[in-house]
């Protein structure tokens, strides 16, 4: 059986040198780098570690982040979306004025993050640990029925933004509109 060597990263640039060769950070030491505003879409995160990590204003989008230890790391006003989290470490996680959407925190430890000021859009949490966590101004469109244990303090309901009813008849036109050309191209 081959061992893997876990990869570690000593600095910002040798992360983006590394990631101009393959899209696979998973199992990666980025503990304790200053990662502030960086964009790490489409990529495989699987069991990465960036605890203690600044990740500051940074972009995590389209990318398995399963099992990656996030402890500690400062997350403000970053965007997560897109985004496996399932069974992440996010204790005591900085994550003050963050926006998620379409993000699973399924089996996550969120115990002790601060999530002030932040906004949930569709995000899972099923058996996820929202123990001690801080929502002061935070908005969420989030089912909190399957969490293993829900913020003491729920975040306010978020107010579906006013463009959503159009984006959704836009998509149903444009699907009913995809069927019928297939539909014109068959009897052809």
């Amino acid at each position: 059986m081959e061992t893997v060597t876990a990869k570690k990263f000593e600095s910002r640039d040798q992360i983006m040198e590394s990631l101009q060769q393959e899209r696979d950070l998973s199992g990666a030491d980025m503990s304790g780098l200053d990662l502030s505003g960086i964009k790490l879409m489409g990529l495989n995160m699987k069991g990465a570690d960036l605890h203690d990590s600044n990740l500051a204003h940074a972009t995590l989008a389209a990318a398995d982040m399963s099992g990656v230890n996030l402890a500690n790391t400062h997350l403000e006003e970053a965007v997560i979306a897109a985004a496996s989290l399932r069974g992440a470490n996010l204790r005591g996680a900085h994550m003050d004025a963050v926006k998620m959407a379409a993000v699973e925190l399924g089996e996550a430890d969120l115990t002790g993050a601060d999530l002030s000021h932040s906004k949930l859009f569709a995000v899972g949490v099923s058996k996820a640990d929202f123990s001690e966590v801080k929502t002061s101004e935070s908005q969420a469109a989030v089912d909190w029925s399957s969490a293993k244990v829900k913020p003491a303090e729920l975040p306010q309901p978020m107010k579906p933004p006013q463009w959503l009813p159009a984006l959704i008849v836009g998509t149903v036109v444009l699907v009913i509109m995809l069927k019928l050309r297939g539909r014109k191209r068959d009897r052809e």
